[in-house]
This record gives C-alpha cells, structure tokens and sequence, in this order.
C-alpha cells in the first residue's frame, strides 16, 4: 500500500479490539519515530500493550474505548533563532525517541510547563476553543499534524487502524508513560491499533473552497494532485481550516483559516499535498526566495 492508498483507506477509528499489535510492526514504527524525532526536533514517544493508553483521561472530543496503544505528540514551542518548516532542527536533543514502550514513565523524571510568558496551544473558554496566537506555538501544532500524519498513514499501511485525540489535562497526568523534558507539552496523540469497527462516511469542501490560483491560470495537474491529497487530510471535526494558494512564479503558500486546531489540521494537510503534489513539484513561498526546496520528511 503506497502513501496515496493510505490516505484513501484512513479513517479516524475509535474502538479498538484487544488483539495485540505485533511486535515487527511496533518496531517498524518505532523507528520511524526516531526518524521523525531527528528531523523534526519533536519528542515523540509509543507506548503499546497497555491496559488503557489514555490513562483514563478524558478526551476532548469523541468517546474512546480499547485504547491500548498511543502515540504521544510531544514538543516545545519553536522560539525564535529556531528552524521554522518541517524539516530538521538542528540536533535532536532527545537520547531516544520512545524511553517507555510499556507501563510508566520513571516518577523522578521532570515534568515540566511551558516557559512564562508562552501563550497555550489551546485552551477552553466559555467551552469554546480559542486557536494559539503566539508564533512558536504555531509553529509548533504544523510541525506535530505533518509529523503526526506521516506516522498515521505509516500505521495504515501496515494495517493498522488510528484517529487522532487530545487528552484533556495530559501534562499532569499521574504516573505518565511518557516524559516530558522542560518547556515541553503534550500537543495531540494518536491512538492504533485493531479497529472495531469500519470507519465512517468522509466528507470534503469543493476543491474551489481550499485552494487560490491566479486568474487566467489553468489549474496544473501536480498542484490539483497535492490538492486532491490534502482533502483526505484529517481535521477536528472534518472543518478542514486550511487555504493553499498557488501563486505565479509556480511556489505554493498554505495558512490555517478559523477551525478548530487549524494549525495542526494545516500540518496534516501540508504533508499530505506534498505527497499528492511529488516533493520534486513543490517549493513553498517561505523558502523559494534563498532557492532551497521546502523542507519535507522522507517516506
């Protein structure tokens, strides 16, 4: 199953059956969280085999049952001197990429909050989601949806059912199986495994609603392509926030529009249209002017 079959055959699963993931599989994705980790600069952890990965805690939307694998999405906000985009960071400063694959984390391990002064990814108000403001933050939520996708359709095409979650108070979660290092948080997960169910009907804005290209232009076929691919992106309640814009001189710029979670939703998309579109065809608006090539991750 290629990339593009994945992306047709992923749906966010939220039952799961209590047959164990093989541990080959586990493996392969284990190390394409290293892999991930090491572009990225993220600190992605797997836990797998447990009772509830969740650890009980409330999500904040949909109900979950039979969770015994996850992901955790985990970052700090990218402050500025820092490398923007998707790509590598500089040196990974994390030692490993899963330090716990089973049971809890070690209880003398630091937790610690975001830096004072840094505004939360998100946060409720009157029950309503207010998207982040603060540019590292930003930064932050694109990079954990374009690296949390990969390793989602990864899962799929190892025949692995997953959906995409937000753990409400995660970051004070009592005997974690994941650490988090100073001024980082936890900023989605990802559940896998068996699912107990087939998925649901997906739905889609008209292609003419989440794309721009200049007048007169005939739409080309590589950006119709990534455009194609960015739809089946996974987005909190299918709003899909996102608005990619092909402009003259052949670069493509994307931004988040109001939605829930849009910047994370717009990292989900972002790596799906580079995907649809062949990285080879694509160079994004913010990198085009020193010549280089947007900053992608390898398959």
């Amino acid at each position: 199953m290629n990339l593009l079959e994945a992306m047709e055959q992923r749906h966010a699963i939220r039952a799961y059956t209590d047959e164990p993931v093989d541990q080959a599989i586990l493996d392969i994705l284990r190390a394409e969280i290293d892999a991930c980790n090491q572009e990225s600069g993220l600190h992605i952890q797997m836990a797998a085999g447990l009772d509830d990965a969740f650890l009980g805690l409330k999500t904040h939307y949909g109900r979950f049952t039979g969770v015994h694998n996850a992901i955790a999405l985990i970052g700090r906000p990218v402050r500025d001197g820092a490398a923007d985009g998707h790509g590598a960071a500089g040196t990974n400063e994390h030692d490993a990429a899963t330090e716990t694959a089973t049971g809890t984390a070690d209880p003398s391990v630091a937790v610690d909050t975001i830096p004072d002064g840094a505004a939360a990814a998100w946060h409720k108000a009157a029950a309503a989601d207010e998207a982040a403001t603060d540019p590292g933050e930003i930064a932050l939520q694109e990079r954990v949806g374009y690296y949390g996708e990969r390793l989602a359709l990864r899962a799929v095409q190892l025949g692995l059912e997953t959906s995409w979650a937000v753990l409400d108070d995660a970051d004070a979660a009592e005997h974690p199986w994941w650490c988090l290092h100073p001024g980082e948080k936890i900023v989605w997960v990802l559940a896998f495994g068996h699912g107990a169910r087939p998925g649901g009907r997906r739905r889609s804005k008209p292609i003419e609603e989440l794309c721009r290209i200049p007048d007169g232009m005939a739409m080309p076929d590589w950006f119709r392509a990534g455009m194609e691919a960015a739809m089946l992106a996974p987005t909190s309640l299918s709003q899909q926030p996102f608005l990619f814009t092909l402009h003259e001189d052949g670069t493509v710029s994307a931004e988040a529009t109001e939605g829930l979670f849009a910047h994370v939703g717009l990292g989900c998309a972002k790596y799906h249209f580079e995907v649809g579109a062949g990285r080879e065809n694509v160079r994004w608006r913010d990198t085009a002017a020193s010549g280089e090539e947007a900053a992608g991750a390898t398959d």
